[in-house]
Order: C-alpha cells, then sequence, then structure tokens
C-alpha cells in the first residue's frame, strides 16, 4: 500500500526486441512461440516418442502405464526443444541456431534422453534422469539470452573501426 501522493514505480514491461545490453552487440529479445513452432513441435513427438520407445526396448507386454506415460512427457518436451530452432516469422536461421556451443547442447538433450531410457528397458527408474535432461535443454534453450551472431560486415566494419 502506498502513502498518498505518492504514485508506486511502474512494473517493467517487455524489453523491446531491439534492446542492445552491454559492450557487445547482445540482443535481449522474449521467446516467442508462434504457430509455426507448435505446429512442428506436434509434428516430432510421435517420432521422437518413436525414438524413446525404441530405445527403450520397444512395446512389449511388460510395459507399464507409469514407464509410456513419462516417455510421452519425454518425447513431449524434447520435441518442443528441438522446435525452439525453428526460426519466428521474420528470425534469419543463423540467429535462432545460436553459434555458441551451448546453442548445440541443448538439440543433444533428445538423444541423450534416448540414451539414458536404453540403460535400463522399460525402468520408470531411467525414464526420471531422461526428463530431467530434456527439461534442462529447454530450459536452456528458452531461458538465456540469445546472442545475435555477427555478420561479416559487422566483423570488417567493427575492425576497422579499432584500428
Amino acid at each position: 500500500m502506498t502513502e498518498p501522493g505518492v504514485t508506486a514505480p511502474a512494473a517493467p514491461g517487455p524489453l523491446a526486441p531491439d534492446a542492445v545490453s552491454g559492450p557487445f552487440a547482445v540482443q535481449v529479445r522474449r521467446q516467442v512461440w508462434g504457430r509455426r513452432r507448435l505446429v512442428v513441435g506436434a509434428s516430432l513427438a510421435p517420432g521422437v516418442l518413436w525414438l524413446l520407445v525404441q530405445a527403450g526396448g520397444g512395446w512389449s507386454p511388460a510395459v507399464t502405464p507409469g514407464w509410456v506415460t513419462l516417455l510421452v512427457v519425454v518425447a513431449v518436451v524434447g520435441a518442443l526443444t528441438l522446435a525452439s530452432y525453428v526460426p519466428a516469422r521474420g528470425e534469419a536461421w543463423r540467429d535462432t541456431l545460436g553459434c555458441s556451443p551451448c546453442a548445440v547442447v541443448s538439440g543433444g538433450t533428445v538423444l541423450a534422453a534416448a540414451f539414458l531410457v536404453g540403460q535400463a528397458p522399460h525402468q520408470v527408474g531411467m525414464v526420471l534422469p531422461a526428463l530431467a535432461v530434456v527439461l534442462f535443454g529447454l530450459v536452456q534453450r528458452t531461458s538465456s539470452t540469445r546472442d545475435v551472431c555477427v555478420r561479416r560486415e559487422e566483423e570488417s566494419w567493427s575492425s576497422t573501426r579499432t584500428r
């Protein structure tokens, strides 16, 4: 509650897409989950589920519903992680993919989840670490600020400016 005559500070608004912070040109922007990425994620989920089921020992009468349910969750999170690499409308592929090794790690978490599920077929105990791995990949991919890749023209301009 504020005192009469004292205005409360305004809530910070969302960052503009062209906001630059720090000494380097780092573009800070909101993650946009448009229809394109959601459709790609929904399209990839069955394939990722098939990959995880095959890595986890395939379908058999011994499969428990809990294992299948957790595997579906892992597949959906993994598909959304992979869908985050699809550029939003008006965005360049290079900027979406990223320029650092960290940008590749998120996509690799889907393969790491398949590896973990394959270590103990049909065991819920290995699906839980697989879920943690793909959640890590999705969180890393969506929560961090993403560097805009420096273009060749900008590199040559900045190198001539510092001479």
